[in-house]
């Protein structure tokens, strides 16, 4: 069921009118989109949100409820005679038709499905009088942006992130295609742009670094509660259960630790194909009554979550499809409110849990280096109101969703450039 959205606002801010393309909206998983948006809005940027599929999920974030911009989804013909009837009504001229044939040849590798919602994009954001459109992720949204771009001339910028340009199944030509047409590429860490920097290398790609951000004022900060003596050492972890996130790696060390007589227990916060796999691999260590697997949570309840634990651990490993997390926003979310952060030196990661300054950053796929790190925080021989102080300090500096609003409308503005 897709929460009702009719807020339209109708006031354009300096001219413009920015599309939004997102494969799903709403998603769960994907509170760093709500967030841009809402900082946006604030900003006064005029937005509307173009869905290709509807929300599987059961839950909601709360956040969603203050966005106001309208959300169309884009019409997606699952049979033949409904493709042909909808090219028949999104083609209503001879040159959009022309400007079909052209880009022929590089649709036709593409599922039918997907071209015909690139053409009915073009469609609606004509008539909405769309005058950029900007697509989260270089995948599907980035094709179809593409596609909508080539119809109409509507310029379109790309956020990359992980999976977009790291699983084994990116097409590299796709990938290079979407980019190098793009207005501007936007990356969310350092390490994805020089990742970028080399796959788009030749293509005249314009891409520039953005971090996600958080809305600062909803994670007030608090310095962390020290263990102490005898004290139960409460670890939290939250994302999807899928392999990247290395969950399985949390528990090894988790079992080191009990062996080893540290009290210890564990929030794993998540939805996902290993939900069971855990489970099973838990009881079988001998961790069924220490670790906790509650499902998603919503933003606030992950805010109680981290207030309530001594460290948020994320034990991300490369994943054997290629896989591999960009930069957890709650990662940003536990810098902020005060939560040490235990973390492994997977792609963005060192940039903001900088080793013994901000957090403490291990190799990934290491569990007894997870354990050491987690027992050092457990005997308090980690000096966590430092380490919490100066990554709160970072996260204002350069996370901060009203400086990631001003950059992006400056970005997608008529020729503007961020101030």
């Amino acid at each position: 069921m897709n929460p009702a959205v009719d807020n339209h606002q109708d006031i354009h801010q300096n001219g413009a009118r920015i599309g939004y393309v997102l494969k799903v909206y709403p998603r769960f998983s994907e509170t760093f989109i709500v967030t841009e948006i809402l900082a946006r809005e604030a900003l006064g940027d005029d937005l509307g949100i173009y869905a290709l599929r509807p929300t599987t999920d059961s839950r909601f974030h709360p956040e969603i409820a203050r966005v106001r911009a309208r959300v169309t989804w884009v019409p997606r013909p699952l049979k033949a005679s409904g493709l042909w009837e909808l090219l028949t009504v999104s083609l209503p001229d001879a040159g959009t038709r022309s400007r079909l044939a052209e880009i022929m040849p590089a649709l036709a590798g593409l599922p039918g499905d997907e071209v015909a919602q690139g053409v009915a994009l073009a469609a609606a954001a004509r008539a909405d009088d769309v005058t950029h459109l900007h697509a989260h992720f270089a995948s599907l949204a980035g094709r179809t942006a593409w596609i909508a771009s080539r119809l109409t001339g509507i310029p379109y910028t790309v956020t990359t992130h992980a999976k977009d340009i790291y699983h084994r199944d990116v097409d590299p030509v796709w990938l290079r295609r979407v980019c190098s047409d793009a207005d501007r590429v936007i990356a969310i860490s350092r390490f994805n742009e020089r990742h970028l920097r080399a796959a788009l290398r030749g293509t005249g790609a314009r891409i520039s670094l953005r971090y996600n951000a958080l809305e600062l004022g909803r994670f007030p900060y608090r310095a962390p509660a020290p263990v102490g003596p005898g004290a139960v050492l409460r670890v939290a972890a939250v994302g999807r259960l899928v392999p990247k996130k290395g969950f399985d790696v949390l528990l090894q060390a988790l079992a080191s630790l009990a062996d080893a007589g540290v009290a210890v227990t564990a929030v794993i916060a998540g939805e996902g194909e290993l939900h069971d796999a855990l489970v099973a691999r838990a009881r079988a260590l001998g961790l069924a009554e220490r670790v906790r697997l509650p499902g998603a949570l919503t933003q606030s309840e992950v805010r109680a979550l981290l207030r309530d634990s001594h460290v948020l651990a994320v034990p991300c490993v490369p994943a054997d499809d290629g896989n591999i997390d960009g930069l957890p926003t709650v990662v940003l979310e536990a810098m902020a409110c005060g939560t040490p952060v235990v973390a492994t030196d997977v792609t963005g990661m060192p940039e903001v849990v900088r080793d013994g300054e901000t957090g403490i950053l291990l190799p990934p796929g290491e569990p007894e280096a997870l354990a050491r790190a987690l027992r050092d925080l457990a005997c308090g021989l980690v000096a966590t109101d430092r380490l919490a102080a100066r990554a709160r300090t970072l996260i204002e500096e350069e996370f901060d969703s009203r400086r990631q609003a001003e950059v992006l409308s400056a970005w997608q503005s008529d020729g503007g450039e961020a101030r």
